[in-house]
């Protein structure tokens, strides 16, 4: 009974501090205790052991991984190719385009594993900048550009950690069930590009041109025309990327990650010298900012070790495994029952693989498509209040949560569910590719 209370209380207590905006490093070590108090472990060995261990095998694994992505995203940031390609593809598409634009921009910087926190800053000045050229209402940004991350985190080939942890586990690779990666993808970013346009149209019933103009702050700087490089050399580096990604899929995921990404950042230093102004300077940005999501990533995982070990965790995953429905179904609900509990896709789908991999792998459960399902899941509930990605990204925009959280519990969690679920029925079916 103690460590039953111990645990609900834990999971509302690391709910609470995610809201409240406590680091994740403090608080998944502050409901670790509480878990390991309650539950009567050992609590020295529940940290040097359990805890501990989970961090150091992600760090282990992800180091140069993420290292590396950093780097490649802060090169991005620092020679405008993102604000190329938006620029260019508004001019080419049109104002009624602009969310379509960000939407895709935001796509192809996550798919190759730029991580959300360096993604905000890449394509908040782009995005606040375009909307605010098109008169349209900036509330909407932290929605659109969570939505088109959540795009890229799931796709086949994603470089993004969202797709890569299940093959930890699965032994399966990027590009698992390529088809039902893009039913899920394809049926997201409509609903996404709707509701944008929804959203702008009951704006527009508001609030005068004048008044949405007003919402900015200022009429924040985009660089030049002339300061940018060119559009095909812009999106070069991108399509290299994950052309590497395709073709090096044979050589195990890690390996095939590190290369590509190596080959994007030797492709950007080459054609863009001139505009990175302190290379030296880039590589120490970028690592810095990939390494210190590492380290919070890493805390979440030594925390899913701490719940794995808890008995009542262990009374959990029984009741899962009994659920009367069909094996597909049951990843499905238990991936987003667990990233809504922790507010990170990271953690929920971590927890799930920990706790359920080879159980359902025993069961005869396809493992591509197991893959794919548990991926996509973990998109669903991750942006709820206590979802820190969603918290910084409202912070970083500019936006008030009572402005911009609407916009995005009703643009991306309602369509990710929807095509999450239609995923995992497609799979009950028999389409596991």
């Amino acid at each position: 009974m103690t460590a039953t209370i111990g645990f609900i209380l834990a999971i509302a207590l690391l709910v609470y501090m995610i809201i409240r905006g406590i680091d994740m490093i403090t608080a998944t070590v502050v409901t670790a205790a509480v878990i390991l108090v309650t539950s009567g472990l050992n609590i020295w060995e529940g940290f040097l052991t359990t805890y501990s261990g989970g961090i150091g095998e992600f760090v282990a694994s992800w180091f140069l991984i993420l290292g590396l992505g950093g780097v490649f995203g802060q090169l991005v940031l620092e020679a405008g190719l993102a604000t190329r390609i938006a620029k260019t593809l508004t001019q080419k598409l049109g104002a009624k385009m602009v969310g379509a634009v960000i939407l895709i921009c935001c796509f192809f910087i996550t798919l190759l594993g730029i991580n959300g926190y360096i993604m905000v800053f890449v394509m908040y000045p782009i995005a606040d900048n375009l909307l605010y050229q098109n008169k349209m209402d900036r509330r909407v940004l932290p929605f659109l550009i969570l939505g088109g991350g959540a795009c890229g985190n799931g796709f086949a080939y994603s470089l993004d950690v969202c797709n890569v942890l299940p093959g930890n586990y699965l032994n399966t690779s990027l590009g698992s069930a390529p088809v039902l990666s893009f039913i899920f993808t394809a049926v997201a970013a409509a609903c996404y590009f709707l509701y944008f346009n929804y959203a702008q149209k009951q704006s527009r019933k508001q609030y005068t041109p004048e008044q949405l103009l007003a919402m900015y702050s200022d009429e924040s700087g985009i660089a030049s025309d002339e300061s940018l490089p060119g559009f095909a050399l812009s999106i070069l580096p991108f399509a290299v990327v994950l052309g590497a990604v395709v073709a090096t899929s044979g050589w195990g995921t890690s390996i095939s990650i590190l290369f590509s990404l190596l080959i994007g950042i030797l492709l950007i230093t080459a054609t863009q010298f001139k505009r990175v102004k302190n290379i030296k300077n880039s590589i120490k940005t970028g690592s810095s900012s990939g390494l210190n999501s590492m380290l919070t990533v890493g805390a979440v995982m030594g925390l899913s070790r701490v719940l794995g070990a808890s008995p009542v965790f262990q009374q959990l995953q029984e009741a899962v495994l009994n659920l009367n429905m069909p094996m597909y179904l049951k990843a499905f609900f238990g991936t987003t029952v667990l990233t809504g509990l922790t507010g990170s896709a990271i953690s929920g789908e971590t927890i799930f693989m920990e706790s359920f991999a080879r159980a359902f792998i025993e069961m005869g459960i396809q493992p591509e498509a197991f893959h794919r399902i548990v991926t996509e899941a973990a998109l669903v509930l991750n942006k709820l209040p206590n979802s820190s990605v969603a918290i910084l990204t409202m912070s970083i925009c500019g936006c008030r949560f009572k402005d911009s959280y609407k916009h995005i519990l009703l643009g991306t969690t309602l369509p990710c569910f929807a095509a999450g679920l239609l995923v995992a029925v497609l799979a009950t079916l028999g389409l596991t590719f």
